[in-house]
């Protein structure tokens, strides 16, 4: 009803329900991530509702989608070039500096699979293991560097393990080893599973030494108050703006629900892979090791309404995905 802010318990993560036809939508457990229903004229604002449930897309608007929205915002996107990476809130970040106005976005990673998702939304793709990210960065925007660098990496970055970057990243002095033991100094490995990353400042690193003097680093991946590292020298030097910062996402939840709603957004290409909840631990240990197909891992809730477990077969290709399919 209007004006209602009532609690809609047949709604879940994953399921549709045509009980949302109120001003308020609202998750169990989820207090805080509470929004709007985006006002949609000459539509059943419930179907519409009832489909953005049914397409999984509610999970990645609650928290991925919001923090690459919030680091597009942080690095100030507008016409000119942009460095993301590619993991899912780098490949979020990838759609959303689009809408943002950027003018061209270019994705280092070394997942291969993940480079082909970037791709697969028209961004130019950098394998750090294949080449030297920085020398190619700036070989492509004519020797400049980035207009803009959104970091969605943080202190789980890896080091290239071949390839000319490797070779000149060889620390005998043991730094990386030190900011690994800084970052966590409590570690429970199991096999190749819950390994921290092996160079935690090596993505503000690159971030830095890419951007182009006078450019703007956005900081959304995750730097625990025990990082004691950045290379403020470098930045200072090349006259950087560098803003930082944890996302609050229920300040971007509503608006990125109404780009859904209106077909300005589409998200749903991002999901590689759908899994039963009973199965969750399961596909946080693939994601974890990065294997192929399991970029951004999203939970099917049993009941009427709930996705099949596979993989992403609604995932598009060309302009048809990130972008939407009523214009940007």
């Amino acid at each position: 009803m209007e004006g209602c802010r009532e609690i809609c318990h047949q709604v879940a993560v994953g399921s549709a329900s045509t009980s949302t036809a109120t001003s308020w939508l609202w998750r169990p457990a989820r207090r805080r991530t509470r929004g709007p229903c985006p006002q949609r004229p000459g539509r059943n604002r419930a179907l519409a509702l009832a489909a953005l449930f049914r397409s999984g897309q509610e999970g990645k608007l609650s928290d991925v989608y919001p923090t690459a929205w919030f680091g597009a915002r942080l690095a100030e996107i507008g016409a000119g070039d942009t460095i993301v990476g590619a993991g899912p809130v780098g490949q979020a970040a990838v759609a959303c500096a689009r809408i943002q106005g950027a003018g061209r976005v270019i994705v280092v990673d070394t997942v291969a699979d993940r480079l082909e998702l970037a791709r697969a939304q028209h961004a130019e793709t950098v394998d750090f293991n294949a080449e030297d990210p920085v020398d190619a960065v700036v070989e492509l925007t004519g020797g400049v560097g980035a207009d803009r660098v959104i970091d969605a990496v943080g202190v789980d970055a890896q080091r290239p393990s071949h390839g000319p970057a490797a070779d000149a990243l060889r620390d005998p002095g043991g730094r990386f080893d030190h900011e690994r033991d800084e970052v966590a100094p409590e570690r429970n490995p199991d096999g190749e599973t819950w390994i921290p990353g092996d160079a935690p400042s090596l993505a503000a690193r690159w971030s830095v030494q890419m951007a182009a003097k006078a450019g703007t680093i956005g900081t959304v991946g995750v730097y625990p108050p025990q990082v004691q590292h950045y290379p403020f020298g470098e930045a200072f030097m090349k006259n950087l703006t560098l803003r930082v910062g944890n996302c609050n996402h229920r300040r971007y939840v509503p608006g990125l629900v109404s780009m859904v709603a209106a077909g300005r957004l589409d998200p749903t290409p991002l999901i590689t892979r759908w899994v039963g909840t009973q199965d969750a631990l399961d596909a946080y240990r693939m994601f974890d090791r990065r294997e192929a197909g399991w970029t951004k891992v999203a939970l099917g809730v049993a009941g009427d309404g709930s996705i099949t477990p596979g993989s992403g077969e609604a995932a598009g290709e060309g302009t048809a995905t990130t972008a939407g399919t009523h214009g940007s």
